[in-house]
């Protein structure tokens, strides 16, 4: 073969390439992401190209569904040369812009200045013993830079509840609460503290893939503030470990 014609079949190529990043359907994004996920994620809705659509991001659980939200993401064609796919991904007209990169070759995806907010409904799907306290409130997510691969999850993650509420109490709201995820290995370590509010929770665990959410920690009223209104909330969180503290704990399931 000549070296023009080589040429030529290797543009040929990388146009021919394009073209179906270009024209492949929104829905092969979904698909990707459902895989990748384990199921965990899916997209509904979809519109648009792979190049360029939007769709609603869902989180599974079992049989249970959360929306987290419409999104519209638009690839980022320079990054083809470099053998990956990276997407600015937007919630919202005025939002700002946020980034996925994802290599095909190496199984590996990276969030990049991710902020985001999600219903508190998303906690029990993830936990799914939360369920009975049916969760209310609103959940910011803010990470600058978390990556998966195959050695698993690095990087951190910051996630705030706010104006946290349960269906077994009427005290509303109980309060805001910072959950910090850290990646290491094939899993998440939890650590959660109070940033302020009248119910006072902290505690530490570990989430691991096909394993759920392993944590131990404590609630309790805050400080100068009366137990009565918190008492059935307290009482379904866990056995009374020294007085107007209650142990609440979640086993890996």
């Amino acid at each position: 073969m000549s070296l023009r014609l080589r040429s030529a079949s290797l543009v040929f190529a990388g146009i021919f390439c394009i073209s179906l990043v270009v024209m492949a359907p929104a829905s092969l994004l979904s698909a990707q992401l459902e895989g990748y996920s384990g199921g965990r994620l899916l997209l509904a809705g979809t519109r648009g190209t792979l190049w360029n659509g939007s769709g609603v991001l869902l989180f599974a659980a079992d049989t249970q569904y959360v929306s987290l939200g419409e999104y519209a993401w638009r690839l980022q064609p320079a990054e083809l040369l470099s053998g990956g796919m990276e997407f600015e991904v937007k919630r919202g007209v005025d939002a700002s812009p946020m980034r996925v990169r994802y290599e095909p070759l190496r199984q590996a995806a990276q969030l990049s200045q991710w902020h985001t907010t999600l219903p508190a409904q998303v906690l029990a799907v993830l936990a799914p013993q939360l369920r009975p306290y049916q969760l209310n409130g609103e959940i910011e997510l803010r990470a600058e830079s978390v990556s998966f691969s195959q050695n698993g999850i690095a990087g951190e993650a910051k996630v705030d509840w706010l104006q946290a509420g349960s269906g077994l109490t009427d005290v509303y709201p109980l309060g805001d609460y910072r959950i910090l995820l850290e990646g290491g290995g094939r899993g998440l370590s939890v650590q959660l503290s109070t940033i302020s509010g009248k119910l006072h929770l902290t505690g530490s665990g570990q989430m691991q893939p096909g394993h759920g959410l392993s944590f131990k920690g404590t609630a309790q009223a805050a400080n100068g503030e009366q137990q009565e209104g918190l008492s059935e909330l307290l009482h379904h969180v866990g056995p009374e470990i020294s007085p107007g503290v209650f142990s609440l704990g979640l086993v890996a399931q």
